[in-house]
């Protein structure tokens, strides 16, 4: 990412010491928290146990994103969950998503947001949707966050470069629902 240690620490909101302290240890005491190792991951847009470089097959691991869990997601300030609630309504069928990945970074989405997705709404060309992948041979599925762009969905990320355009067929990939808003819990 041609960073410094102490700006990769900075930009991924940690102090500079809390990285070059642990790399810089030859003793091998010191540890790194998990909470450091997922700032950084988030930041750099690489999953946590995965060296830059490793390749995984695209599509099917760890899901992009998850349903929003205000007590599993806890530590955000109370004003979310006004909003959300806000958001939401009286209206069936609007769920509040967390993204987790870079996909659409490019759109503005970035991880750490929270999007409404409207299951009832048909997605129209330029539509962000969560769709489920299924894998075909070992029927693992993975919810994710992309673009319509009929009759494909597609990521648009400046971190993770151009990915294969996966076509909806109902089948194999499936639009669960379309982003009616976005809350950014952080500044």
């Amino acid at each position: 990412m041609n960073l410094s240690l102490s700006d990769l620490a900075l930009n991924a909101g940690l102090a500079a010491s809390t990285v070059t302290r642990y790399i810089n240890d030859k003793s091998g005491k010191l540890s790194v928290t998990e909470r450091t190792i997922e700032a950084i991951a988030v930041y750099s847009g690489i999953p946590k146990n995965v060296l830059p470089g490793q390749r995984r097959l695209p599509g099917f691991g760890e899901s992009e994103t998850v349903k929003y869990d205000a007590r599993q997601d806890g530590a955000l300030p109370d004003w979310v969950n006004t909003a959300i609630a806000a958001h939401k309504g009286n209206r069936n069928g609007v769920e509040p998503w967390l993204m987790k990945g870079w996909a659409l970074d490019q759109l503005g989405i970035l991880p750490g947001d929270i999007l409404m997705i409207d299951q009832n709404r048909r997605p129209k060309a330029g539509d962000i949707v969560v769709a489920q992948l299924t894998d075909p041979v070992t029927q693992r599925t993975e919810s994710v966050m992309r673009r319509f762009d009929p009759p494909f969905i597609t990521t648009h990320s400046s971190k993770m470069g151009p990915g294969r355009p996966e076509t909806v067929d109902d089948d194999r990939v499936v639009i669960m629902g379309v982003e009616c808003g976005v809350i950014r819990p952080r500044q």
